[in-house]
């Protein structure tokens, strides 16, 4: 199923939750997400309140609304991209939300659903041809890091990548013109240009590179039992129409920019 965001943001509350604690849920799938917006995000985020806000996102509710129907207590734990994905890649019984599923991660994790599919494309400021990714290989170009974007340019050669833990670093690039080009999802690059301010219209939008298909994943040996299980809560959140209400509401919320003088940092956040 594909939907096009207009606007995006939300706002449900459910604390924060630490690892012990996960711990002493007993053998459920103990999940892990990251600043990922629209898909799974706080307001306010951890870069800008020493405790961070409420959790939302699409891939978010949606993992939540999945987690009812699964006998799952809920609980999703935040923390940086990186350190998420580590767990998930060394650890037995995590799930990770949400993740890109790419030919670089494909033996990496197990791949429980697919949550949503968005593009993978490559954006440039004005008077920059991004009608192929390859106009700009020799282009300073802003990418999340630890992505499969990041990966993807990696792989094909280009030196001049700048990634950055959070999308929204990228858009405060591209509008400061410090960087030509940025490849990431569609949706991410929409809502990080309108976290900062930015003007949506003045990027030029071009090559879609490959599809990027959104998923709960999860450690690389679950067992299939449990793999199932959250596939079939999945067709349940579809089936009873609670999808589709969760992405009705995304489409009429609006992103509230950022101002730069609210950010406590601008590198790595301190995670407690």
């Amino acid at each position: 199923m594909r939907i096009l965001f207009a606007f995006l943001a939300a706002s449900f509350a459910l604390a924060p939750h630490s690892g012990a604690q996960a711990q002493a849920r007993g053998d459920e799938l103990r999940l892990l997400a990251a600043e990922l917006p629209p898909y799974t995000f706080q307001i306010p985020p951890v870069s800008v309140s020493e405790t961070p806000g409420v959790k939302q996102g699409f891939v978010y509710e949606l993992v939540s609304e999945m987690a009812k129907r699964a006998g799952h207590s809920g609980v999703i734990e935040f923390m940086p991209w990186d350190a998420a994905q580590r767990i998930a890649q060394t650890q037995p019984n995590i799930g990770i939300l949400a993740l890109t599923r790419s030919p670089e991660r494909e033996a990496k994790y197990s791949w429980l659903a697919k949550i949503y599919t968005d593009d993978l494309v490559v954006v440039g400021g004005a008077g920059i041809d991004v009608s192929g990714l390859d106009k700009v290989k020799d282009r300073p170009i802003g990418v999340l890091s630890n992505s499969g974007a990041e990966a993807l340019l990696e792989e094909r050669g280009f030196k001049r990548i700048r990634p950055h833990r959070e999308e929204w670093m990228n858009a405060r690039l591209m509008q400061q013109r410090r960087i030509d080009a940025w490849l990431a999802p569609r949706l991410m690059v929409i809502y990080g240009m309108r976290e900062v301010g930015a003007n949506l219209e003045a990027l030029n939008f071009g090559e879609i590179v490959r599809q990027s298909e959104i998923y709960l994943a999860g450690s690389k040996d679950l067992p299939d039992a449990e793999v199932q299980k959250w596939r079939k809560a999945l067709e349940e959140v579809k089936a009873d129409g609670t999808y589709q209400r969760i992405a009705d509401q995304y489409n009429r919320l609006k992103v509230e920019p950022i101002p730069d003088d609210m950010r406590l940092r601008f590198s790595q956040p301190v995670w407690e």
